[in-house]
């Protein structure tokens, strides 16, 4: 008789011990489960959302290469997320863009229209990121999951091991807390009308 296909209920660790198995469908769940908020890890820390997915499919990737070796299953959340944080740190070591306008030594006399409106833009992208990591961690990962992920409170819950209402708070205070940070920017920085934002206080 052959394995049974892997359910997408069971818990972590009896999917990591199966997928350490050579289980490869009991990865997909894992994966599954959990692109969501890596994907949203690496939105928060890049500001891209090709370069998020990117990342994301790196950490999966590395994840199931290394799965092996991982010798508490049930710690498999907080181990991809630390794959994740890997991931995106080397990703930023690479970037060769300026991480501001003072960074650069001297400004070109003639600077092309599409470079000057690169740097703005990285320019903005920076001012976001300093905005979101003001937000606290716990806060400001279900947003990005579900604004730019577009995940469910319920699944957003299931990914991160707590109470749907416990979502639904730290969402709203996230809101309000960007849209302190950044007023009529927070819209455009999650990409949602600006005329939602005006009905928050």
């Amino acid at each position: 008789m052959g394995m049974m296909e892997p359910r997408g209920d069971e818990t972590d660790d009896v999917l990591v011990r199966r997928a350490q198995g050579s289980e490869r469908a009991a990865f997909d769940c894992l994966a599954a489960r959990y692109r969501g908020m890596v994907r949203a890890m690496a939105f928060i820390r890049t500001r891209d959302d090709e370069a998020a997915e990117d990342l994301a499919q790196e950490a999966l990737a590395k994840a199931w290469e290394k799965l092996p070796a991982l010798q508490e299953p049930g710690a498999f959340r907080g181990w991809l997320q630390a794959i994740t944080i890997n991931a995106c740190r080397n990703w930023s070591r690479g970037r060769q863009w300026p991480a501001s306008l003072d960074e650069l030594p001297e400004p070109p006399p003639d600077p092309a229209p599409g470079l000057l409106d690169g740097l703005l833009a990285r320019e903005r992208r920076a001012l976001w990121r300093r905005a979101l990591l003001e937000i606290p961690e716990a806060n400001r990962l279900p947003l990005i999951m579900h604004v730019r992920g577009g995940q469910s409170y319920e699944e957003i819950a299931r990914q991160l091991d707590v109470p749907v209402t416990t979502i639904e708070g730290r969402i709203h205070r996230a809101r309000l807390q960007l849209r302190r940070l950044l007023r009529d920017d927070a819209a455009e920085l999650l990409g949602e009308p600006r005329r939602y934002w005006q009905g928050e206080d």
